[in-house]
């Protein structure tokens, strides 16, 4: 059997076997690109407040009301505070689940529930079973396939790994031998009488190479997650001549002189004054109880946010972490995400992102059709 014939096996049968799983990654990366333009449509009933008048009640008043509603066996594990002064406090509770019990990414936390809270009135507007919340089940449908990430993670990765094998050897099997083969396999020819077949053909091949230098690279970004100590190696690589500048305070464990201006609230004011133009800002507090909580000062970009954590009880800052003061490969492996999305290149990275993950969901089921309709003429 000679290389080509080989190639074409290779890529029949990776189509065959991973076509499924490439297709719901391929149409669950669609939505995911534009979730976040996406869920204030679909969520403005709980996500929007009508504008008022005066300022909005302190967090330290908004986590006692949102606490009253969860009780003492779910306490508050973050808040998420949109610099959109018509837009609700999203409070979330949620607790890992340590027992090795089940398959599902749901069995990976024993809760999971949010609160959409009026920030000037207290109101509840919202209880979200964040767990099975639509666009959680896209996320890990994408993520780990609905398995847990141990599980499902690997199977993805797997997937992808082979997705970029056919691509790979898709455009060594499609490549024009001359000159007057690439005049006609560039783009589309189709006439009117042009049959199915043949247009089903075209949008396989044409379309395939197209999307080759966007699949690889959504590919390869989406491997950083699924296979970690490929991330971890390439940070690894890229460090070797750099070293970190973040800013660390030692740990302070006294009561504040003056209770009223320290605490979550002098926090929060101080860390809109630093990050104004932050999309929102995110506040983590430690499953146990100690005195620190991490505060995040996102951006439209992710890899732009801005880590710091705070003393609670004092309000001193005790270490901050920004994309700038990381080395180089800190920095590259905070871009991933964006450059996964497109989000690297804002709006129009965001197409193309989009395009790349759509024609990638199109591709097994065009070459199915191929394989089924010479199977199909040669039975006959």
């Amino acid at each position: 059997m000679d290389l080509r014939k080989r190639l074409i096996a290779i890529h029949l049968w990776i189509g065959l076997l991973s076509g499924l799983v490439v297709m719901i990654l391929g149409l669950t990366g669609c939505i995911l690109v534009f979730v976040d333009e996406i869920k204030p449509l679909v969520y403005a009933d709980r996500m929007q407040v009508s504008p008022a008048s005066g300022e909005p009640l302190s967090i330290t008043v908004m986590m006692q009301k949102a606490q009253e509603i969860w009780g003492k066996d779910k306490p508050v594990s973050a808040l998420e505070i949109d610099n959109d002064p018509m837009q609700t406090w999203h409070f979330r509770a949620y607790r890992e689940n340590n027992t090795n019990a089940g398959n599902w990414y749901w069995h990976e936390k024993k809760f999971y529930e949010s609160l959409f809270m009026n920030p000037y009135t207290g109101e509840l507007v919202f209880h979200e079973q964040s767990e099975f919340e639509f666009f959680r089940i896209i996320l890990y449908l994408h993520w780990s396939l609905l398995l847990k990430t141990e599980l499902g993670q690997p199977v993805v990765g797997v997937v992808t790994l082979l997705y970029v094998i056919s691509l790979l050897t898709g455009l060594y099997l499609w490549w024009p031998k001359n000159k007057k083969a690439r005049r006609v396999r560039f783009w589309f020819k189709w006439k009117k009488n042009t049959g199915l077949k043949r247009r089903n053909y075209d949008l396989h091949n044409i379309l395939g190479f197209y999307v080759m230098s966007l699949g690889l690279v959504i590919a390869l970004t989406g491997m950083m997650w699924a296979f970690p100590m490929l991330d971890r190696g390439l940070q690894k690589v890229l460090n070797l001549s750099e070293s970190s500048n973040k800013t660390k305070v030692a740990m302070v464990h006294r009561l504040p002189e003056k209770a009223e201006s320290k605490g979550l609230d002098l926090i929060f004011k101080e860390i809109k004054k630093k990050y104004p133009t932050a999309k929102a800002y995110h506040f983590y507090f430690p499953a146990r109880q100690l005195s620190t909580v991490m505060v995040l000062a996102s951006y439209a970009q992710t890899f732009k946010t801005v880590t710091n954590r705070y003393d609670v009880l004092s309000g001193q800052l005790l270490e901050t972490s920004r994309f700038e003061d990381e080395r180089i490969g800190e920095r590259f492996s905070a871009m991933n995400y964006d450059i996964h999305t497109g989000n690297i290149l804002g709006l129009p990275g965001k197409i193309l992102a989009f395009l790349g993950s759509l024609i990638s969901a199109s591709l097994p089921l065009t070459g199915f059709l191929i394989w089924y309709n010479k199977k199909k003429g040669k039975s006959t």
